[in-house]
């Protein structure tokens, strides 16, 4: 007969023993550890201008630039495709101040399909800090939509900076809404460092499957000052940061409760008293490679999500205050060597707001300095 023994010869030496306790069969006495270890931890998304507290004003101020309004700003054309894309529609329009009432309407471009609006001369993007514009989507746009906004150089006939899916600053799948969209400069590369921008590009990239997108797209500007507010949550050298959930906090004057008093008195379309426009939009990258976004404007914006609940909620009759947990179905894994990060982006005033903060339950992973 064959003996096998199992034994540590690494370290000590020693052999496993057979344990045959209270007359059971005989076998193997085996422990198990995890394999890694983690230290529970609190963080807030925070900035390094306005530290946690995300009620702040980051509203827009300045002269603009106007890009498009009623098609009598920068000069709009076709350039790959067209026949789609009508410049001068009067279908829908976001501000008719009695003009030509004009907006920018792309009924199912193809692939591949681009068009520009061209100032004419250079703009120095160092003077402004985003990009605005307002879309109404008619029909068609779905996930997997890639309509892509860059800036260019007639000159040079160069993308300037790096083109963003539109897709990713707005409810795309919300139809028949006029809703506005806030870029930040920073999102588009280097776009903010360039001063001889003077168009912009709009490339139809993907479609999801199936048709593009329909839609109108009106006010569209640079925004002079005010910068939108930045808010992340990032891992630190060395670990890796595993984000089980999120808590959002929010507090404004409201008194709370409906007359009967039957139930609290929050409305599903605002955050408690306030209504949004532009709302915050929260971005997962990965890398250099944003995997999830989306934007809140409403109470049920968050709690139409998945393992969403409202945890708390109080009012002194003054005041009312409401806490909403979102537990991720498996944890956001964020690794420093890959400079992965969350970020949710407050670009409008929230000082109505007597409270607003998101903090992340998150578990730390130390990894050994070999791994980078």
């Amino acid at each position: 007969m064959l003996q096998v023994k199992i034994t540590d010869g690494v370290d000590t030496n020693r052999t496993a023993a057979v344990v045959d306790g209270n007359k059971e069969t005989p076998s193997l006495a085996v422990a198990t550890r995890p394999l890694k270890t983690f230290e529970n931890s609190v963080r807030f998304f925070s900035s390094d201008i306005y530290g946690t507290d995300m009620n702040i004003n980051a509203e827009f101020g300045g002269t603009p630039e106007v890009v498009y309004k009623d098609n009598a700003e920068w000069t709009t054309s076709d350039i790959v495709g067209g026949g789609k894309t009508t410049f001068n529609s009067t279908d829908f329009d976001h501000t008719d101040d009695g003009g030509d009432a004009f907006s920018i309407k792309v009924d199912n471009s193809p692939i591949g399909d681009i068009y520009q609006l061209a100032k004419g001369s250079d703009i120095d993007a160092n003077n402004y800090t985003a990009i605005t514009l307002w879309i109404y989507v008619d029909k068609d746009w779905k996930t997997g939509t890639v309509t892509e906004l860059s800036g260019w150089d007639t000159g040079t006939g160069l993308d300037i900076g790096t083109a963003v899916n539109l897709t990713n600053y707005f409810s795309f799948s919300t139809f028949k809404v006029w809703q506005k969209l806030v870029i930040p400069l920073l999102d588009m590369g280097s776009l903010e460092t360039y001063s001889t921008l003077d168009a912009l590009r709009i490339k139809q990239t993907a479609s999801g499957g199936g048709k593009a997108p329909k839609y109108y797209m009106d006010d569209i500007q640079f925004e002079k000052t005010g910068t939108p507010g930045i808010f992340l949550v990032e891992p630190t050298k060395g670990t890796w940061l595993h984000v089980n959930e999120f808590m959002f906090s929010f507090a404004d004057a409201l008194t709370g409760t409906v007359s009967d008093g039957t139930m609290p008195g929050i409305s599903y379309d605002k955050i408690l008293g306030e209504t949004l426009t532009a709302g915050f939009n929260y971005q997962r990258t990965q890398g250099t490679k944003l995997i999830f976004s989306s934007t809140i404007k409403t109470i049920m914006d968050i709690l139409q999500l998945p393992c969403t609940d409202v945890s708390s909620i109080g009012s002194d009759g003054t005041n009312t205050f409401v806490t909403i947990k979102a537990v991720h179905s498996e944890p956001l894994i964020l690794k420093h060597e890959n400079t992965d990060k969350l970020q949710f982006t407050v670009s409008e005033d929230l000082t109505g707001l007597l409270h607003f903060r998101i903090s992340a339950g998150c578990s730390i992973e130390e990894r050994v300095w070999s791994d980078y």
